[in-house]
Formats: structure tokens, C-alpha cells, sequence
């Protein structure tokens, strides 16, 4: 009798990753015939991710590439010094014309990779969720757009014109918010005060200084939320914010 499948239908939501993804990503595979060895050496394969997960991820490799059903893995998440591995086991395994589908089942084997990778996976989650919504136009002078209204993220910018050059930004991410002015030297990074979600979206509550940690964090979360916008973002929006964090 076949032994059973793994289990492949995550069920924590997928997050669909944009064109810039700044990690690296690569997946060690094992190649021992499908059977799982202790001293099996593995081989380094570059990978795009399609999509993310709490538990899993969908990825896409090369056709030189042969995996197996419940073969061990290693998905690995690189960024300048950063490193992150997560030990894994294949899902599923497709070939394609062009290319092989894999999904992939995370093992968390300690609480401080799960972490990691669930910090990755916030800027992910928040990026991917500044979609656009309507604006009520109430600036003078300036023309408002507005992506993402919901508790967790909220981005507010404006141009000169209607098709014109942004001039600034709100972009809110939990309890922080980010700005921007044109003409600024630098971002503006502060926390936000003690207020309601839905008071969050509609209107300009009192900021809170951070710590020089907790800035270096809300940038760093930043930096990588932008660089994951969907693509109902405007490109010149997209653009905008890639130059910004270049």
C-alpha cells in the first residue's frame, strides 16, 4: 500500500510574492532517490518563490531540477549578511514546459527560526495588502491616493496633479507609521498613540518617539514591505518606493 501523501493544502493564507522579493532564496535538496538519509550531501538550487506562507511556501525551479514527494529539504532566505535556513519537506513536485512547480512544508525545529521567518513574512503580508481603495479627496491642491485601508496597513500618498510627481506619504504598518515630504533629508519614522483601528485609517493621531532600536526595526520593516506592493500598484508608485529604499 502507497504510504500517504503529505500534507500539501496549506491552510494559514498564502501571501503572493512581487517581482522584488529583495531575499535571495535557494533550496537544498537531498538527492537519494527520494529516500531520506542522514548523510545524504545536498546541492544548492536558485529558486523564485510564487508564494508564502506561516507553513509552507510554492516555488518555482529550474526543469534541471528533480525532487521527490517527502524528500527532506532546506529553504534558505538571504539578504546582505542575513541568513535564515528552515528545514522542510517536499510537497508536491510538477514539471512543467518551462519550469517545475514544487511546494514545499516548513519544519520549524526551534522557536527562534519560526520567528525569524514570521518577521519575514510580516513585511510580506503587509505589502501584498496595499491594494487600491477609494480616496476622498480633502487635501487642496493635491491629489490623494490611498492603497491598503485596513488595521494592519494603510498607505496614503500625494501628488501635485492627478497623474503628477508624488510630493508625500503616510504609510502606516500596525502601531508605526512612516513619512514622507518632498524635500525631506530622510524618512519620518514614529510610533503611533493609543488609538482604535478604524481611528487609524481616518485620521492623524499623536506620533510617538521610538527608540533608536525600534526605529532601525520600523525601517528595516519598511524597507521590505514596499519592496513587496502588488502589481494593482501603480508602476510609477512601485518605482517610487524601490528608488527610495535603493
Amino acid at each position: 500500500m502507497d504510504a500517504p501523501r503529505p500534507d500539501d493544502k496549506r491552510k494559514s493564507k498564502r501571501y503572493t510574492l512581487s517581482g522584488d522579493f529583495p531575499f535571495r532564496t535557494k533550496l537544498t535538496l537531498f538527492q537519494n532517490g527520494g529516500v531520506k538519509t542522514s548523510d545524504a550531501k545536498g546541492k544548492d538550487w536558485s529558486v523564485t518563490p510564487v508564494n508564502l506562507s506561516a507553513t509552507g511556501a510554492s516555488l518555482q525551479l529550474s526543469l534541471a531540477v528533480v525532487a521527490y514527494q517527502r524528500e527532506a529539504c532546506r529553504m534558505k532566505f538571504s539578504l546582505g549578511t542575513f541568513l535564515l535556513e528552515i528545514p522542510a519537506t517536499i510537497a508536491h513536485f510538477r514539471c512543467g514546459s518551462q519550469f517545475s512547480l514544487c511546494g514545499i512544508v516548513f519544519n520549524f525545529t526551534n522557536a527562534e527560526t519560526q520567528r525569524s521567518y514570521l518577521q519575514l513574512l510580516e513585511s510580506v503580508s503587509l505589502g501584498s495588502s496595499l491594494t487600491p481603495v477609494d480616496a476622498v479627496q480633502d487635501t487642496p491642491d493635491r491629489h490623494k491616493e490611498q492603497f491598503g485601508d485596513n488595521p494592519t496597513a494603510a498607505l496614503s500618498i500625494w501628488r501635485d496633479a492627478p497623474t503628477g510627481s508624488i510630493t508625500s506619504f503616510d504609510l502606516r504598518m500596525h502601531n508605526y507609521v512612516v513619512r514622507w515630504i518632498e524635500g525631506s533629508p530622510e524618512l519620518d519614522v514614529s510610533g503611533l498613540g493609543e488609538i482604535s483601528p478604524a481611528e487609524q485609517r481616518h485620521s492623524f493621531p499623536d506620533l510617538v518617539s521610538l527608540s533608536e532600536a525600534q526605529h532601525d526595526e520600523v525601517r528595516r520593516l519598511f524597507s521590505l514591505t514596499v519592496l513587496n506592493m502588488p502589481k494593482s500598484m501603480p508602476e510609477d508608485v512601485r518605482k517610487f518606493f524601490a528608488n527610495l529604499v535603493a
